[in-house]
């Protein structure tokens, strides 16, 4: 349970993290933390040759045999007017617990004429203010309407007058699920603060789960190759058809930088709370309450136990509906005393990213029923799911 994996990754709103996952992962234990940084932008650089000329069906290509790339010309001579580059300033803690000035810029995008923007939490947390620049230069103040910490996600309404919101250009929102491995995909916003860039490639996989800003996992993020940077948190990643399919979040890097593996939360996650977020309404997500670690089949030896499947409890949290259900973690880091998840719901489940997967899909209250594991008898518990808050969220207590 000691074993640690340590990964660098970067919010990329003009924010870096080191983020230190333990081995013992946890469903919204700390993860990513996400630290306020101003990028310079570079004088000059040049756009990686030779994109991959990828055909779906239904989707233009990328590139034709000529090597023109009319399809991403056209999709961001329509979609780019929505983009728009978000500025923020504010005051923030450093390690010490001084108070620090805090500056950068992130990107996010407009789905409606009401001057509503879509952008990452970590965009516009801890603002004080915020400018938002639309395509045509103008600059307007920006108000947060609601956060959601969990998802990573904000709404910014614009503060133009309305003969201008009725001029906003809108980009749509496509459905994240039918996404496929290899489909080709764009990427438009701010990097370094280069207003409205747009970079292309695939999606690298799918079905990733992330630690999120509050320290919360985001499940099914869509993985891509597309470049991105600081400066692009909150804009979108686009199928061919011009619908936004993701928005983008992070990226795995050990050099602050792109190197072809960057991460967007899917669409269907915004879409399942877009309108209450709209309505200024904080949406609420599930908590189960465990951490842990997979079952692996050295461990399984050890134990003497007939599956190596499943996932062995390092933590139940204190009054979480895991521990209502009589769930049970390790006594003093003792695998051996730790209940074992093997089902949910007659799923069967090998990581805690499986379970945060599945509880993402639920609502509080709702009902699902754990098959487990203790002393190698199999049982069974039924949970009722509770509401997720971060500031319940310790280094110990997970969602």
């Amino acid at each position: 349970m000691s074993d640690m994996k340590k990964r660098a990754a970067i919010g990329l709103g003009g924010l870096a993290a080191a983020a230190t996952l333990a081995g013992c992962v946890a469903l919204g234990t700390p993860g990513a933390q996400i630290r306020p940084f101003a990028q310079p932008a570079p004088q000059s650089q040049e756009a990686p040759a030779g994109l991959p000329n990828v055909t779906q069906p239904g989707v233009p290509a990328l590139s034709d045999s000529s090597g023109s790339s009319d399809a991403v010309v056209s999709l961001y001579e329509r979609v780019s007017p929505a983009v728009v580059n978000i500025t923020f300033t504010g005051r923030t803690t450093d390690a010490l617990g001084r108070a620090a000035q805090q500056a950068g810029t992130g990107s996010g995008f407009i789905i409606d004429r009401e001057g509503n923007i879509v952008t990452n939490e970590h965009v516009v947390a801890n603002a004080s203010r915020l400018d938002v620049t639309l395509a045509d230069g103008s600059s307007y103040v920006g108000k947060v309407v609601v956060t959601d910490p969990a998802t990573d996600l904000a709404i910014v309404k614009v503060q133009a007058p309305a003969d201008k919101l009725a001029q906003l250009t809108t980009v749509p929102i496509g459905n994240s699920s039918a996404l496929k491995v290899g489909q080709a995909v764009v990427a438009i916003g701010n990097p370094f603060g280069l207003e409205r860039s747009a970079s292309a490639g695939i999606v690298s996989s799918l079905g990733r789960s992330r630690p999120g800003t509050a320290q919360r996992l985001i499940t099914n993020m869509i993985q891509t190759d597309a470049a991105i940077n600081p400066g692009n948190s909150g804009g979108p990643l686009l199928n061919l058809k011009g619908e936004v399919i993701g928005i983008n979040e992070q990226i795995e890097s050990s050099v602050q930088g792109n190197v072809g593996v960057g991460f967007a939360i899917p669409s269907d996650t915004l879409q399942r709370n877009l309108k209450i977020m709209v309505a200024g309404q904080v949406p609420e997500h599930a908590w189960i309450g465990i951490g842990g670690a997979p079952l692996t089949p050295t461990l399984a030896d050890q134990l003497k136990l007939t599956t190596n499947q499943g996932v062995l409890l390092a933590t139940v949290a204190p009054g979480s509906p895991a521990a209502k259900a009589g769930l049970k973690g390790a006594v003093r880091s003792d695998p051996s005393t730790a209940d074992i998840i093997t089902d949910i719901d007659g799923h069967a489940v090998h990581s805690v990213e499986d379970v945060a997967a599945y509880v993402d899909q639920k609502s509080p209250n709702d009902h699902v029923q754990l098959t487990y594991l203790r002393g190698g008898q199999k049982q069974t518990a039924d949970v009722t799911l509770g509401v997720w808050q971060g500031s319940e969220v310790t280094d110990r207590q997970l969602r």
